[in-house]
């Protein structure tokens, strides 16, 4: 081994280190979960390195609870939190705050003056929530979504979706316009339709349920009919195509459901529905397709059954982050 494969591998291990004490120090977002999976995936040495300090992080838990037990016998009580400090000195970081819940940007409901302009509608990580917008529309909302209400006067004409994804039913008897936004996008309903709009991670989809939808994109306007989905993103607008709406919004069940997805596609949707964060550290493993169905009422176990169905090693950390392997 040269000098430089030395070298490398101590900055990877001094890496793997700091990522490890940044994960489990209660700062950690959703995009440094990202930057981390990047990270990992990057470099055979990065995720070798991460391996070898995460097992000598689960291996020093046990040898110090027993020092503890020990000490504990001998009359002299352990210090709380001797486990979590002694693992910080073994990564050579002073970290002052001890491991707590990972901070995840929630989502409150304000429903407070929805009637009026600029009035916001929000559900939780985790959450659904049934809103009658105004009379004759009524929405479901699904985890994490972010609707800003457009009102002109006291009337409700419309909202703008800024993240998630709900389901928009028109009564027959609304015949006023009411216009969806998204990105930069509008969609123009028609009495009786219904129609499910969805924001996550710069792509924008619209599935007709009933009735009839026009997405209104750049200059062009497109028919979105029943049992098909439309979809566009900043490269541009794509073309419908025929969806089972059972199976693409299975999520108004409180299901989600998987048909032949590379198993990283999987987790980026689970983590819609849960607090934390799991990441995929293996490439072959992201890669794998899958075949899933998973209810709402799963997520808080959804690690451990994809650890058992792929054969995949979970490392469990503060906060509802897992890393899987």
């Amino acid at each position: 081994m040269t000098d430089m494969d030395t070298t490398n591998i101590h900055e990877s291990e001094r890496q793997a280190q700091a990522w490890l004490v940044h994960l489990t120090s209660g700062t950690a977002t959703r995009e440094d979960g990202e930057a981390f999976r990047r990270w990992c995936l990057s470099s055979e040495q990065h995720a070798d390195a991460f391996a070898r300090t995460r097992r000598m992080w689960h291996d020093l838990g046990p040898a110090i609870a027993r020092r503890q037990e020990s000490a504990s016998r001998g009359g002299r009580p352990a210090p709380r939190h001797a486990i979590r400090m002694s693992r910080r000195a073994f990564l050579g970081t002073a970290v002052t705050a001890s491991v707590a819940a990972l901070v995840v940007a929630g989502y409150g409901l304000d429903m407070g003056g929805q009637r009026g302009s600029g009035a916001t509608l929000r559900t939780a990580i985790g959450e659904q929530r049934h809103v009658d917008v105004t009379q004759g529309v009524a929405l479901e909302m699904n985890t994490a979504t972010n609707i800003g209400v457009r009102s002109s006067g006291n009337t409700v004409t419309g909202f703008r979706l800024r993240s998630g994804e709900a389901v928009v039913r028109i009564a027959p008897s609304h015949t006023a316009p009411f216009v969806v936004e998204l990105e930069d996008a509008r969609v123009l309903s028609r009495p009786g339709s219904s129609f499910a709009v969805r924001c996550v991670d710069g792509v924008s989809t619209v599935t007709c349920l009933e009735g009839q939808a026009v997405l209104a994109h750049a200059t062009s306007k497109t028919l979105v009919k029943p049992s098909q989905q439309l979809a566009f993103d900043a490269d541009g607008l794509g073309t419908a195509i025929a969806v089972n709406p059972d199976t693409a919004l299975a999520w108004r069940h409180r299901v989600l459901i998987y048909d032949n997805q590379p198993l990283a596609d999987v987790v980026t949707d689970i983590n819609r529905y849960r607090p934390g964060r799991i990441v995929i550290t293996d490439r072959t493993l992201g890669e794998r397709r899958v075949h899933a169905r998973f209810t709402l009422d799963q997520m808080a176990d959804v690690a451990s059954l994809i650890e058992e169905a792929y054969g995949a090693h979970a490392t469990h950390l503060p906060g509802g982050w897992v890393l899987l392997s």
